[in-house]
């Protein structure tokens, strides 16, 4: 269908959830844009409201519904129809939008001016184009064509068919419980069942590229290009999932650096304001979660000089490797340097070095805008001497080298808001190597030192073991957290990774790039006395009998 008038009569219907029903900016800029362009607008809130939640809503439409959230976004569109489907007669156009992405970098009225010109009785943002069918549902075993429903369009002539009126009544919420359930029945099925009653489609963003003839080399495109179609392919948006998919699922396609990209070019060409994106991220997701999302690594830079305000708290409690903390005050150059010693052998030795210890009630955080924090009692005890040198050498070249290096990280903190916390990278050799296995958070690091905002200073957890993995429960929801590493030991760092990774695999067996997870489990009982599964010996016997998979280790 083309449009053969200038002024196009367009009603918009908004889907919004929040898990704690908080509206946020990004989805007042949205519905903003979305007011723009349509001559009405209808919201359906998929979760309860707070009186001052439902005012920001109601400044833009007195047509607010507020339901369960059943069906999700499709089956809050069902009982839109239901109410509305009359009224939907007196439009030309009806776009129907849910807050799962950041956007639009480009106003939705300058995208429906685009479209309205184009011949189409439907159309979206973005599609997913004939795939193979991973999830073992459809009839003919491929997922057909179809446009993401979180953004779509349809033309009075669609609204107003036999079709599609018959699809909507014939909709059973109830069946439509789970994610999965709008995914298969709904959204990939949706508009090939518009397809077959005649109806022709297109989408606004540039997908040649991502479009093949093999069914194969199909994939869904804003999840893993990212940052190419906002650059080359007009892409108005970046999906909010994007930031939290699995790490394994990114590098799946991807080296993983998509959203990173992607979020730095929407903040250099787009007059988007990127601090609605961290607000949201931050409040929804964890910490770790963005961490690996948003590839938060930082080289850290050294700087001459810093006017941040900053202090650095050394909290010691053992007696053992003293000597090496005791050399380190002596010589270094870094200023406001408080060291706390809890017990009277350590200061008693610091004092005798003329190390000044500070009192704890004489130390005002408050005074600071960040806070370096050194920590020994974490610090796994080691037989052999050499062993610990080369620790202490590692976390004190990433944590303390050098005043220029503080003064970088400082720079990090200050060009990068959010950030609420950084960790260090740990090691990999002796014994530590396989505490990374073990560590109770998502994010592998060094337990014994880590930066943080002034405000998140705390006494009671620093005394606590595993000081860091609490600071980060105490992160969560409120800052993004990061991990820095020295250049000086970034080449000595990736070789010693790489030969691990390689040694791993030459042990495990490569299965096309994945590891074979029940080979890992039998490599493990055999070989790690720490795992007591009873019957791992008949496990072992039956998988080598019945199974005749042989490895090198069996």
């Amino acid at each position: 269908m083309l449009f053969t008038k200038k002024n196009i009569h367009r009603l918009g219907v908004f889907v919004f959830f929040d898990k704690n029903g908080i509206v946020d900016d990004y989805v007042l800029f949205m519905l903003e844009s979305l007011k723009k362009a349509v001559q009405d607008l209808i919201i359906v809130s998929n979760c309860m409201l707070s009186g001052n939640e439902k005012k920001k809503l109601f400044t833009f439409t007195d047509k607010i519904k507020i339901r369960q959230n059943i069906g999700l976004d499709a089956g809050a569109f069902k009982e839109v129809y239901d109410d509305y489907q009359n009224y939907f007669r007196d439009f030309d156009e009806l776009i129907l939008v849910n807050d799962t992405f950041y956007g639009p970098f480009v106003p939705f009225k300058k995208i429906c001016e685009v479209m309205e010109k184009r011949d189409v009785d439907f159309w979206g943002l973005t599609a997913n184009y004939n795939s193979v069918d991973g999830f073992g549902y459809l009839p003919d075993n491929m997922i057909h064509s179809h446009i993401q429903t979180f953004f779509i369009a349809f033309r009075g002539n669609v609204l107003n068919s036999k079709a599609f009126r018959e699809y909507w009544e014939n909709y059973n919420i109830k069946k439509m419980k789970r994610f999965d359930n709008v995914v298969t029945k709904h959204e990939i099925v949706f508009t090939h069942y518009l397809e077959q009653a005649g109806f022709k489609w297109d989408v606004y963003t540039n997908l040649e590229k991502y479009h093949s003839s093999n069914l194969e080399e199909n994939f869904n495109a804003y999840a893993y290009a990212s940052f190419d179609l906002i650059q080359n392919c007009n892409c108005p948006f970046i999906k909010r999932k994007n930031f939290v998919f699995d790490k394994k699922d990114i590098l799946y396609l991807t080296d993983g650096e998509e959203n990173k990209k992607s979020m730095e070019y929407i903040e250099k060409h787009f007059s988007y304001d990127t601090n609605m994106i961290w607000k949201n991220l931050i409040r929804l997701y964890n910490t770790e979660d963005l961490y690996y999302g948003l590839n938060l690594n930082f080289i850290v830079e050294e700087q001459e000089k810093s006017s941040i305000l900053y202090a650095i708290v050394i909290y010691l409690e053992e007696e053992k490797y003293l000597h090496f903390f005791m050399q380190f005050l002596k010589n270094t150059h870094i200023k406001n340097i408080f060291v706390f010693a809890s017990n009277s052998k350590v200061q008693r030795k610091l004092e005798n070095e003329n190390i000044k210890v500070t009192a704890k009630k004489d130390f005002d955080s408050s005074k600071y805008q960040y806070i370096g924090i050194v920590k020994d009692k974490d610090l796994k005890r080691q037989k052999i001497f050499l062993v610990y040198e080369h620790y202490f050498a590692h976390f004190m070249l990433n944590a303390l080298e050098s005043q220029k290096y503080i003064n970088g990280i400082l720079k990090i903190f200050a060009e990068n808001f959010y950030l609420g916390m950084l960790l260090l990278p740990e090691s990999f050799h002796s014994d530590y190597f396989g505490e990374i296995a073990e560590m109770s958070n998502k994010i592998p690091c060094n337990y014994n030192s880590c930066f943080i905002k002034s405000n998140l200073f705390d006494w009671e957890i620093i005394e606590k073991d595993s000081f860091v993995s609490h600071y980060l429960e105490k992160a969560k929801y409120k800052y993004i957290v990061g991990k820095i590493y020295n250049k000086k030991s970034i080449a000595k760092y990736l070789l010693n990774q790489e030969y691990i990774i390689k040694k791993t695999y030459e042990t495990l067996g490569n299965c096309n790039g994945y590891v074979n997870q029940f080979s890992v489990l039998l490599y493990h009982l055999k070989h790690t006395k720490r795992i007591q599964i009873p019957g791992r010996g008949i496990i072992l016997r039956l998988y080598r009998k019945f199974l005749k998979i042989r490895y090198k280790f069996f």
